[in-house]
């Protein structure tokens, strides 16, 4: 088998982590750095490449028209701003690559380029940034909005808001800096450039006025959709895939790949990995009795699943009848994953035979640690490449409970790296 890279996908983001669990609380508190240090520290002792941490700006209110589906499982909300985590992250580790979320519907480009050239220097090239396009009208909502734009012209911008960002890292060449105190230069103004763009959604004249960071941050982005896959292809170092099945995996990175080698691109520059959510039981009767678990469709597990499908979007699903199919829906918001969700069952399902088939192929692989093992090692064969982000709260029962008995499995089967590189995030993606 051949290694894969793996990470650990946050989906809870700076927010409530162990809800539910019997242990939330003990020994933590989710509003301060020390629990998401403390991961990390476990992430990179792993040999896992990167941490990343998502975001969001609204309080969900869009199923049943409240939000106290949200509010009571801690879903989505409260959540703080994963930036002014970054140092807390990168001062806890030394190797794997930290990468925050922020928007490019929101954060003006001079602004982002700014903060995460400033970043980099801390992380010493270990730095990466999740791009989205925030598909929320109730996010646009709290930035003078009353929607959010069209969603291919949101894609159009992020495009644009790329190619400026990145123009800003350029604007001072890698030598500007020249220190030379004898003849009273510090830096050369021949190599600091305005960029002077002008465009459809942008007009930025330059140059930034941090100093050149030593590379520039690895960009992750989630692409769904045909328009978000063009967008990520284009633009992307690592894509962050959902797919429940291999043949959806390969359909997915196949095409990830096509966009890149139609923009120039070499397509194994860019690293596609999926979420998956290891759950790791001690032998059979414990993995059938969680399967029977999980599978049961109760009326919290309708509730977890129809709100968060609401929120993402902007559909109320509650809505909809539990034993009619379902219409036809059409979104302004997440349309990948509005079509993963309709297209977890047959065409006509009722609601309630789609929220039954999800439960039974989620993201979740059930099993004994080396049932698990050997399932991403196949999976990962089938795909062809390029690894996997683990995802789940990061208390430390969960983390641990989930990485103490897996890594050995991975490592025996020579499917994770023994440590991690000490040059930077992209070069330990580009290891292999």
């Amino acid at each position: 088998m051949a290694l894969l890279h793996f990470g650990w996908f946050l989906g809870a983001g700076f927010g409530v982590q162990g809800w539910g669990d019997p242990t939330y609380g003990i020994g933590y508190d989710w509003k301060q750095p020390q629990v998401y240090q403390d991961a990390a520290r476990v992430f990179e002792g792993a040999g896992l490449d990167l941490f990343i941490i998502e975001d969001g700006v609204a309080v969900p209110d869009t199923y049943g028209g409240t939000a106290e589906v949200n509010l009571a499982a801690a879903r989505f909300v409260p959540k703080h701003d994963p930036l002014p985590l970054v140092p807390y992250l990168l001062g806890a580790t030394s190797r794997i690559g930290i990468v925050p979320t922020l928007s490019a519907s929101f954060y003006e480009p001079f602004t982002a380029a700014r903060l995460l050239s400033t970043l980099q220097h801390f992380a010493h090239g270990r730095l990466g940034f999740n791009v989205v396009t925030s598909g929320s009208d109730l996010a646009a909502q709290n930035y003078g909005l009353d929607k959010q734009v069209e969603h291919d012209l949101r894609y159009d911008r992020a495009d644009e808001w790329v190619d400026v960002v990145r123009a800003l890292w350029r604007s001072w060449e890698p030598d500007a800096i020249v220190e030379d105190a004898a003849n009273g230069v510090f830096a050369d103004f021949r190599k600091v450039h305005t960029i002077d763009h002008d465009g459809r959604f942008f007009k930025v004249r330059g140059p930034l006025n941090t100093a050149p960071a030593p590379e520039e941050p690895v960009m992750v982005q989630a692409g769904a959709s045909g328009r978000g896959r063009d967008f990520a292809g284009k633009n992307s170092d690592v894509v962050l895939a959902l797919a429940s099945t291999p043949e959806r995996m390969k359909e997915y990175r196949d095409s990830i790949r096509d966009v890149a080698a139609e923009n120039g691109r070499r397509p194994d520059d860019i690293k596609v990995l999926f979420v998956v959510q290891p759950i790791v039981t001690a032998n059979r009767a414990e993995t059938e009795s969680v399967r029977e678990a999980r599978a049961t469709l109760t009326q919290a597990a309708i509730d977890e699943q129809l709100q968060s499908i609401s929120y993402l979007t902007g559909v109320d699903f509650k809505a909809f009848d539990l034993e009619a199919p379902l219409p036809e829906i059409t979104t302004n918001s997440n349309r990948g994953t509005l079509d993963n969700f309709v297209r977890s069952a047959p065409e006509g399902s009722t609601l309630r035979e789609i929220l039954q088939a999800r439960a039974k192929k989620d993201l979740a692989i059930i099993g004994t640690a080396d049932e698990i093992a050997d399932h991403l090692g196949e999976l990962g064969e089938a795909v062809g490449g390029d690894g996997f982000l683990f995802t789940g709260q990061v208390h430390p029962a969960n983390v641990h409970r989930t990485l103490d008995p897996l890594v050995p499995a991975l490592r025996r089967r020579g499917l994770i790296r023994e440590e991690l590189g000490d040059g930077g995030l992209r070069r330990n993606l580009a290891d292999f």
